[in-house]
Protein backbone atom coordinates (compact mmCIF):
# COMPACT_ATOMS: atom_id res chain seq x y z
CA UNK A 1 0.00 0.00 0.00
CA UNK A 2 2.63 2.51 0.54
CA UNK A 3 4.84 1.85 -1.84
CA UNK A 4 1.89 2.36 -4.28
CA UNK A 5 1.16 5.26 -3.09
CA UNK A 6 4.92 6.79 -3.77
CA UNK A 7 4.68 4.97 -6.91
CA UNK A 8 1.64 6.99 -7.66
CA UNK A 9 2.95 10.38 -6.29
CA UNK A 10 6.58 10.07 -8.76
CA UNK A 11 4.45 8.77 -11.88
CA UNK A 12 2.56 11.97 -11.69
CA UNK A 13 5.13 14.20 -10.40
CA UNK A 14 7.72 13.25 -12.44
CA UNK A 15 5.68 12.87 -16.00
CA UNK A 16 6.88 10.51 -18.74
CA UNK A 17 10.63 11.35 -19.07
CA UNK A 18 11.25 8.85 -15.78
CA UNK A 19 10.93 5.54 -15.90
CA UNK A 20 9.47 4.01 -12.61
CA UNK A 21 9.74 0.50 -11.74
CA UNK A 22 8.18 -1.82 -8.68
CA UNK A 23 10.64 -4.22 -6.91
CA UNK A 24 13.61 -4.01 -9.71
CA UNK A 25 16.85 -4.80 -9.91
CA UNK A 26 19.88 -2.70 -11.31
CA UNK A 27 22.80 -4.34 -12.80
CA UNK A 28 25.53 -2.96 -11.44
CA UNK A 29 29.90 -3.65 -12.01
CA UNK A 30 31.24 -4.49 -9.17
CA UNK A 31 27.90 -6.44 -7.71
CA UNK A 32 28.48 -9.94 -6.76
CA UNK A 33 25.20 -10.89 -8.33
CA UNK A 34 24.63 -10.67 -12.37
CA UNK A 35 20.76 -10.02 -12.35
CA UNK A 36 21.94 -6.65 -9.90
CA UNK A 37 21.07 -5.09 -7.46
CA UNK A 38 17.15 -5.35 -5.79
CA UNK A 39 15.35 -1.95 -4.92
CA UNK A 40 11.90 -1.61 -3.82
CA UNK A 41 11.63 1.10 -6.48
CA UNK A 42 13.70 2.45 -9.43
CA UNK A 43 13.59 5.01 -10.72
CA UNK A 44 15.71 6.11 -14.09
CA UNK A 45 16.12 9.05 -16.71
CA UNK A 46 18.26 8.26 -19.79
CA UNK A 47 20.76 6.40 -18.19
CA UNK A 48 20.74 7.22 -14.68
CA UNK A 49 19.06 5.62 -12.15
CA UNK A 50 18.06 6.11 -8.90
CA UNK A 51 17.30 3.16 -6.07
CA UNK A 52 14.96 3.81 -3.43
CA UNK A 53 14.48 1.88 -0.21
CA UNK A 54 11.80 1.77 1.61
CA UNK A 55 11.04 0.93 4.95
CA UNK A 56 7.72 0.73 6.78
CA UNK A 57 7.33 -1.01 9.95
CA UNK A 58 5.58 -0.78 12.88
CA UNK A 59 7.46 -3.08 15.19
CA UNK A 60 10.94 -3.29 16.21
CA UNK A 61 11.93 -6.12 13.94
CA UNK A 62 15.11 -6.90 12.25
CA UNK A 63 14.12 -4.88 8.18
CA UNK A 64 15.60 -1.46 9.66
CA UNK A 65 18.63 -3.28 10.99
CA UNK A 66 19.23 -5.27 8.11
CA UNK A 67 18.70 -2.28 5.47
CA UNK A 68 21.25 -0.15 8.07
CA UNK A 69 23.96 -3.29 7.43
CA UNK A 70 23.71 -2.76 3.44
CA UNK A 71 23.52 0.79 3.33
CA UNK A 72 27.03 1.47 3.03
CA UNK A 73 27.74 -1.08 0.50
CA UNK A 74 24.82 -0.47 -1.51
CA UNK A 75 25.76 2.72 -1.79
CA UNK A 76 29.24 2.45 -2.50
CA UNK A 77 28.59 0.07 -5.19
CA UNK A 78 26.07 2.34 -6.97
CA UNK A 79 28.24 5.68 -6.53
CA UNK A 80 30.71 3.27 -8.91
CA UNK A 81 28.29 2.83 -11.13
CA UNK A 82 27.31 6.50 -11.18
CA UNK A 83 23.94 6.42 -10.07
CA UNK A 84 22.59 7.16 -6.57
CA UNK A 85 20.48 5.28 -3.67
CA UNK A 86 17.65 7.27 -1.65
CA UNK A 87 15.71 5.54 1.46
CA UNK A 88 12.24 6.31 2.68
CA UNK A 89 11.67 5.53 6.23
CA UNK A 90 8.56 5.17 8.50
CA UNK A 91 7.30 2.96 11.39
CA UNK A 92 7.61 3.60 15.19
CA UNK A 93 10.21 0.69 14.94
CA UNK A 94 12.40 2.46 12.57
CA UNK A 95 12.74 5.15 14.74
CA UNK A 96 12.92 3.14 17.85
CA UNK A 97 16.53 2.23 16.46
CA UNK A 98 18.19 5.64 16.05
CA UNK A 99 21.70 4.20 15.38
CA UNK A 100 20.28 2.43 12.68
CA UNK A 101 18.28 5.52 10.97
CA UNK A 102 21.75 7.30 11.47
CA UNK A 103 23.63 4.67 9.76
CA UNK A 104 21.02 4.89 7.08
CA UNK A 105 20.80 8.37 6.56
CA UNK A 106 24.85 8.66 6.12
CA UNK A 107 24.71 5.99 3.56
CA UNK A 108 22.00 7.64 1.44
CA UNK A 109 21.76 10.39 -0.97
CA UNK A 110 18.61 11.18 -0.02
CA UNK A 111 16.85 10.20 2.91
CA UNK A 112 12.41 11.20 3.57
CA UNK A 113 10.16 9.86 6.06
CA UNK A 114 6.57 9.08 4.73
CA UNK A 115 4.44 12.66 4.37
CA UNK A 116 3.16 13.91 1.34
CA UNK A 117 5.63 16.91 1.97
CA UNK A 118 8.23 14.13 1.92
CA UNK A 119 7.47 12.75 -1.38
CA UNK A 120 8.06 16.45 -3.27
CA UNK A 121 11.71 16.48 -1.56
CA UNK A 122 12.21 13.09 -3.20
CA UNK A 123 10.25 14.39 -6.47
CA UNK A 124 12.96 17.47 -6.86
CA UNK A 125 16.30 15.19 -6.09
CA UNK A 126 15.09 13.26 -8.64
CA UNK A 127 15.11 16.06 -11.28
CA UNK A 128 18.36 17.25 -9.84
CA UNK A 129 20.17 14.42 -10.15
CA UNK A 130 18.79 12.36 -12.74
CA UNK A 131 19.36 14.36 -15.92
Amino acid sequence: MHKKTVIEFLKNDLGEDYEIKSNAKVKLEGYENDEGIPFDIVVQKNDNILGIEVSFQVTTNSTIERKAAQAETRQNVMHKNGYKIAYIIDGAGNFARSSAITKICQYSDCTIAYKQREFQLLGNFIRDVLI
